[in-house]
């Protein structure tokens, strides 16, 4: 658990430095150019002056509030490590909503330089999974096209703050994640129900809010509260029981780069990210329990936020 948690660490750090230095590199001139604003305020494009860091004394065109729709894709990989895995392709929809309370509706200008933002979001998505394992006996055993389907649900609350044209969050909230995996068309296999709660605890960059191309990155650790993964040991015949694993330690991370282009009809977003799981062994339950389990997805969004 602890070489598990060092590695998991070490990668968000390690994302978060990368993300820095790209960040520094937007608003130093390298990767980021001035134009005119959304709402029509002017910054500077003189080349000095983006080589010095220097920037309009205006603050960027911001939205107050703005709704998010879109799809993801991504690979799906759940290992059981020494007993079982399964993997395979999920296709979902996102959908949020974000509120930054402090922005002006009624000016382009902003005489605040931050303030809280609320943001609710979910996403839901399908799949099928291969299973490769044992059962138990022993006997290797394997399950294909397995119907997989995940919810989740996450309300966060964070502090905005400008610097230059950049926009950086720090938030954390509530989650809740839901998984379905539904083997019980094989003689040995059975429904899983996997229930999580935890607190996400993240940091945003935002790279610029002029119209045009920008740069973006996210990174989150998430803190595991309880869990709940009932087996539906009843699929597999009358002498089982179905069975409460209660679940009580873990972690997660997730990371996300954004690539985006603001327009006045809205905000496009393409978003490569890596999701990422790993929760202890279960308090045992009439002599079951969960094993310790690690999940890894990661893809691709495609976003339209307006």
């Amino acid at each position: 658990m602890r070489e598990r948690l060092l590695r998991s660490v070490s990668i968000v750090l390690l994302l978060g430095i990368t993300g820095r230095s790209v960040a520094d590199g937007i608003m130093s001139g390298t990767f980021y150019s001035e134009g005119t604003g959304s709402n029509g305020v002017s910054h500077s494009t003189d080349p000095s002056e983006m080589r010095s860091g220097a920037r309009s004394s205006q603050s960027p065109a911001l939205r107050s509030k703005f709704f998010d729709i879109g799809a993801e894709v991504y690979q799906y990989e759940y290992e059981e490590p020494g007993l079982m895995e399964k993997e395979g392709v999920f296709y979902g929809i996102r959908i949020g909503f974000t509120d930054h309370t402090w922005v002006s509706t009624s000016s382009p200008s902003h005489p605040a330089d931050g303030g809280l933002m609320f943001r609710a979001d979910g996403r839901l998505a399908f799949g099928q999974v291969d299973y490769e394992g044992s059962l138990t006996d022993g006997t290797p055993h394997t399950i294909d096209a397995i119907d997989d389907w995940v919810f989740e649900g996450r309300l966060v609350l964070g502090n905005d703050w400008l610097r230059r044209s950049a926009l950086h969050t720090l938030y954390a909230g509530i989650g809740y994640r839901y998984l379905n995996d539904d083997a019980s068309f094989d003689p040995f296999g059975y429904e899983r129900e996997s229930n999580y709660l935890y607190v996400p605890i993240g940091y945003q960059f935002d790279g610029g809010h002029t119209t045009g191309w920008s740069f973006g990155f996210g990174a989150e650790f998430d803190v595991f509260l309880v869990g709940n993964q009932r087996s539906h040991l009843s699929d597999v015949g009358p002498s089982y029981t179905d069975i409460d694993n209660r679940q009580e330690s873990g972690y997660g991370y997730r990371a996300s780069i954004k690539l985006q282009h603001k327009g006045k009809m809205g905000i496009f977003v393409v978003e490569p990210f890596i999701r990422y799981w790993d929760i202890d062994k279960s308090e045992p339950s009439q002599g079951w329990f969960e094993p310790a389990n690690e999940t890894t997805e990661y893809g691709l969004s495609i976003l339209w936020m307006f």
